[in-house]
C-alpha cells in the first residue's frame, strides 16, 4: 500500500487518496460482478424461483431421465431441501459440491428447473436426484444432456409386480451361479447356488441396458435359510420361476404355507436339521401318517398359546378331516419346558400320552388315523423385515381321520 502524507486539515494529498480508494472499490465490485464464485467466495442466502416443475410419468423416469456431459467440469450442490423452496443456504454453495464428472454412470431425474440468484448474479439450475434418493441437489442445466447414462448399468424399464406370490430358482440353475447384484450392479450380494431351498417375493419386473444390450432381470426378496435377514435385489430373469420351491435344502425354517404337498413336507420332517424333536414325536405314531392339510389345521386352530409363532393366528376350515384330536395339555407344558432337552421333552409327552389315554399299544394302533404337526423348538430368527427377532416356538400336533365331516 502505499502511503500520502496529508496536513492536518486534509487538502489535496486526502482528496487523491479518497478518489483513489473509491477508484479500487468501484474496480474490485466489478471484477467480482463479471467473475463470481459462488461455491468458493459467496456469502450469505442463495434465492429460487421455480421455472417448471416435473412430474414422472413412467416407471423407469426415462422423462425426466439426464445424464451429465462428457468432459463437464460442473458440480452437484448437494442439499436436501423441498422441491418448492425459496432460499438456499450459502453453506450449500460452500462445501458440499461433488464433481458431476466423478457420476459418469448416474442417471439423475429432474424435479424441477429453477433460476437461482446471488447478489447480482443468477443462472437456472435443475434439482435432481439419483434413483435411489441418497442424492439430491442443484446441477447447472447445461452439465447435463437427456436421456439415461450410457455407462454401467441402468434400469430402462421397471414393471412392478404388487403380489405376493413365490418364486424360486429354476431346477436346471439350482447348481448354476445365480448373483444377486445390488442396486446398481456392482456387488453381489449373494449366490442363490448356495441357496437351493429359498423361496423369493418379487417386487419388479426389470429391464437393464449395459454396453448397449437390454437385459430382463427380478427384483426378488428372501431369508435365505428361513431366518436370517432378508436378502434383496436384481437376479437374471431366465433363472428364476414363479410358485413355491419344493426344495428346502438347507432352511433353518420353513412356514407350514410354503409346502407344496405331502412329499415336500414329509421329505422336511425327516430331513430338515431343526426337526429333530418332531421326528422324536412322530416315532411315538409309527402307524399314523404325518399330512400337510392336518398339520395347517393343527397350526392354525389349536396353537394359540402366548409363546407360540402362529398365537394370533385365525383358525382355518376342518373341511376333509373327522374325529380331531387335540393334545392341549402336552402343548402348554412344551411351551413352560422349551428350555429342556429333547431327552427331557420327550419323556414329558410320554407321560402325558399315557396319562390322556394314548399308550404305546394304542398309539401303533392308530393306523386310520393322519398326524397333522409343527415343531418350532428354540430356532434363533434374525428376520427384522418380518418381525422375526430371537427364539421362536410352536409345539402342536393333533390326530384325525381323513373324511368328510
Amino acid at each position: 500500500m502505499i502511503w500520502y502524507p496529508i496536513n492536518e486539515r486534509g487538502g489535496p494529498y486526502m482528496k487523491r487518496v479518497v478518489k483513489i480508494i473509491v477508484t479500487m472499490v468501484a474496480f474490485i465490485t466489478l471484477g467480482i460482478a463479471l467473475n463470481p464464485q459462488p461455491a468458493q467466495a459467496a456469502s450469505g442466502d442463495y434465492h429460487i424461483k421455480t421455472l417448471k416443475i416435473y412430474q414422472q410419468r413412467t416407471n423407469s423416469g426415462s422423462d425426466v431421465a439426464f445424464h451429465a456431459k462428457s468432459g463437464t467440469k460442473a458440480k452437484l450442490w448437494i442439499s436436501k431441501q423441498n422441491v418448492n423452496a425459496k432460499l438456499i443456504k450459502s453453506a450449500a454453495f460452500h462445501k458440499k459440491g461433488i464433481q458431476l464428472s466423478k457420476y459418469k454412470t448416474t442417471t439423475w431425474f429432474v424435479q424441477a428447473k429453477v433460476r437461482i440468484y446471488h447478489h447480482s448474479k443468477s443462472a437456472t439450475y435443475y434439482y435432481v436426484n439419483n434413483r435411489y434418493g441418497s442424492i439430491n441437489g442443484y446441477v447447472r442445466t447445461n452439465a447435463l444432456k437427456r436421456g439415461f447414462s450410457p455407462y454401467g448399468y441402468q434400469i430402462t424399464s421397471i414393471k412392478w409386480y404388487g403380489k405376493s406370490d413365490n418364486f424360486h430358482v429354476k431346477p436346471s440353475y439350482k447348481n448354476k451361479n445365480v448373483y444377486v447384484w445390488n442396486y446398481t450392479h456392482t456387488k453381489k450380494k449373494a449366490n442363490l447356488k448356495h441357496y437351493p431351498g429359498t423361496n423369493f417375493v418379487k417386487t419388479a419386473d426389470i429391464v437393464m441396458r449395459h454396453n448397449g444390450q437390454n437385459s430382463k432381470y427380478v427384483y426378488l426378496v428372501g431369508s435365505p435359510n428361513g431366518t436370517s435377514m432378508a436378502v434383496s435385489g436384481y437376479v437374471p430373469a431366465a433363472a428364476i420361476t414363479l410358485g413355491t420351491n419344493p426344495n428346502h435344502t438347507g432352511m433353518n425354517y420353513v412356514d407350514i404355507d410354503d409346502f407344496v404337498n405331502n412329499t415336500d413336507f414329509n421329505q422336511y420332517l425327516q430331513t430338515g436339521k431343526n426337526q429333530k424333536l418332531a421326528r422324536e414325536i412322530l416315532k411315538l405314531f409309527p402307524n399314523s401318517k404325518p399330512d400337510l392339510g392336518l398339520s395347517k389345521i393343527a397350526v392354525y386352530n389349536y396353537d394359540h398359546f402366548d409363546n407360540s409363532i402362529d398365537a394370533e393366528s385365525d383358525p382355518i376350515s376342518t373341511s376333509g378331516y373327522t374325529d380331531i384330536k387335540a393334545f392341549p395339555t402336552i402343548s402348554k407344558w412344551l411351551y413352560a419346558n422349551r428350555n429342556a432337552s429333547n431327552v427331557t421333552k420327550m419323556t414329558g409327552i410320554k407321560k402325558l400320552l399315557n396319562k390322556a389315554g394314548y399308550t404305546a399299544s394304542k398309539r401303533k394302533s392308530l393306523s386310520d388315523y393322519r398326524i397333522g404337526i409343527q415343531i418350532v423348538n428354540n430356532i434363533s430368527f434374525n428376520y427384522p423385515e418380518h418381525e422375526m427377532m430371537g427364539k421362536k416356538n410352536s409345539y402342536v400336533f393333533i390326530l384325525g381321520k381323513v373324511g368328510n365331516n
